[in-house]
């Protein structure tokens, strides 16, 4: 296949293209500002800066978390001798075993159940569509998540009592910003809460699925672990890609309320399995960067070229969504991952941007922006009125400083339990609204300090794993996360579960490269 893809007339030409771009005056011109970058005081300056050792690797948390370890594991070797006599334990081993001699199934049970729980995870989108919407098991699909999340921290507790020598603890940066925030949070709802029932569901909303990040952190053992659970989560977004771009050629109906009649050029907007295309558009968004990522990654012809389709159906996808939002954070990814790993990117860019001038429904949908038409729904219906009563109700209520509680106005739990008579129950369509209007200024000061460290220490995490050789797909990793905190603001995507599971779940896997992974540690199999 390898040979077959070097020797064809679309490999020669876009390897003649790249060798011409490199010899010419622009791709010379690219190259030496690269050079005279890497050259420059403030390039070694925030080199050393991003790549020192992390605070917690010698703090006194993390030496408690390792004494912690080291409990377990003597509780272990006390307790797996009657455990592995047991029946249950002989069967559990049994089934692993038979595992191993399928065909289907031989690589997934060389993982464990440690393999298991992290293609659950990045599989989330799809299990809960399943089970909401196909099979229609309500019982189920109300509660599988956290029964997830339950048995990975019991697996992740099993692997530290059942270790020949304790684990090193997976204390990270980033830990210390997300547990602040949801310290804060918790504060919150003691100091607001008039309607406990539907604060505290408003709050599980907002905090449960950060869990993840501590979990996937946990769970993550070695590079097999990271290229499993990343490959899984890319293919299964390039197959929703697929069915969005085939839904757009077959022209799939669609609500009269997804689009404005004035938009005459929109026929139809691709929303795949998902409950409305500006989701789409987001989970397209956070898995393209990584598809790209492992393209470069890769080292085959045949690899890059599927890898290099799967990211082209994902932005493919992502435009036939007709969600101008999502175009602008697709673009500012697409800028950054150039500038991280091939500036020769923007060339591609540029002419991609050209195109995309001259599709009908791109023109109408950023030409309807400066319409009489647009300016004037937006203030009756559009974002501009939903942030306006939001704001209205916190100065009405004197509010600014805590917020009016969770779950009371501006996301999906408001809208189901719509309480107060005096107000007109809407989504405000912007995630850092939501959270001004619930939390106050005190939450969203607490939110965007775990923003900034998410930026923070995933840029870290792309410049330390440099080292590791994995640097492509850090940054895809940390593309994909920008971009959907850049989409946030014109969306409340963490409304939708899997969005915000998978958000998370992806930033764990970045600092694990970054600041977990060792390569040359042995890998464990359990």
């Amino acid at each position: 296949m390898n040979e077959l893809l070097t020797t064809s007339f679309l490999w020669r030409t876009v390897t003649a293209a790249a060798a011409w771009l490199r010899r010419s005056a622009l791709g010379r011109g690219i190259a030496a500002l690269g050079r005279l970058w890497r050259q420059s005081f403030f390039y070694g300056l925030f080199a050393r800066l991003l790549c020192r050792d992390a605070a917690t690797e010698k703090s006194a948390l993390r030496r408690g978390l390792d004494r912690c370890n080291a409990a377990l594991c003597r509780f272990g070797q006390k307790l797996m001798p009657t455990v592995r006599g047991s029946l249950l334990y002989r069967a559990y081993g049994g089934l692993f075993r038979m595992g191993r001699e399928s065909f289907f199934l031989g690589r997934l049970s060389e993982g464990g159940m440690t393999a298991i729980l992290l293609l659950l995870v990045a599989a989330y989108a799809p299990i809960d569509w399943l089970l909401r919407d196909v099979l229609s098991l309500s019982a189920i699909s109300s509660v599988w998540d956290e029964a997830l999340m339950l048995l990975c921290f019991c697996w992740i507790l099993q692997r530290r009592i059942n270790t020949a020598s304790p684990l090193k603890s997976a204390l990270n940066p980033l830990d210390l910003y997300l547990i602040f925030y949801l310290l804060v949070g918790g504060a919150l709802l003691w100091l607001t809460s008039r309607f406990w029932d539907i604060n505290i569901t408003g709050f599980r909303a907002s905090m449960q699925y950060i869990l993840l990040f501590f979990l996937v952190t946990r769970l993550l053992r070695d590079e097999r672990d990271l290229r499993l659970m990343y490959d899984a989560m890319v293919l299964i977004a390039a197959v929703f890609a697929l069915h969005g771009i085939a839904q757009f050629v077959l022209g799939v109906e669609i609500p009269s309320n997804w689009q404005d009649q004035a938009e005459t050029a929109v026929r139809t907007r691709v929303f795949s399995i998902f409950a409305n295309p500006n989701i789409m558009a987001a989970y397209m968004l956070l898995f393209a960067p990584m598809a790209i990522g492992r393209a470069y990654d890769c080292k085959t012809p045949a690899g890059k070229v599927f890898f290099w389709f799967c990211g082209i159906c994902m932005c493919v996808a992502c435009l036939f969504t007709m969600t101008r939002a999502a175009w602008m954070a697709l673009a500012i990814a697409a800028v950054l991952f150039a500038l991280m790993i091939d500036r020769k990117l923007f060339v591609l860019m540029l002419v991609c941007g050209i195109a995309a001038c001259f599709l009908p429904f791109v023109r109408s949908r950023i030409g309807y922006l400066f319409t009489p038409q647009f300016a004037e729904s937006n203030a009756r219906a559009g974002r501009a009125k939903r942030w306006e009563t939001a704001f209205g109700y916190l100065d009405e209520k004197y509010a600014w400083p805590f917020g009016l509680g969770y779950g009371i106005f501006g996301g999906a739990v408001a809208a189901q339990n719509p309480i107060n008579p005096d107000f007109n129950y809407m989504y405000v369509d912007n995630y850092y609204v939501k959270i001004l209007v619930e939390n106050g200024i005190v939450g969203l000061t607490a939110f965007l300090t775990a923003v900034a460290g998410i930026l923070g220490t995933g840029l870290r995490s792309v410049a330390r794993s440099y080292r590791h050789g994995m640097k492509p797909l850090c940054a895809g990793m940390f593309c994909g996360l920008v971009a959907i905190l850049i989409h946030s603001f014109f969306e409340s995507l963490w409304e939708e579960p899997y969005m915000m599971a998978l958000f998370f779940a992806v930033a764990g896997m970045l600092i694990f490269v970054g600041f977990l992974w060792k390569p040359q540690q042995k890998e464990e199999n359990s």
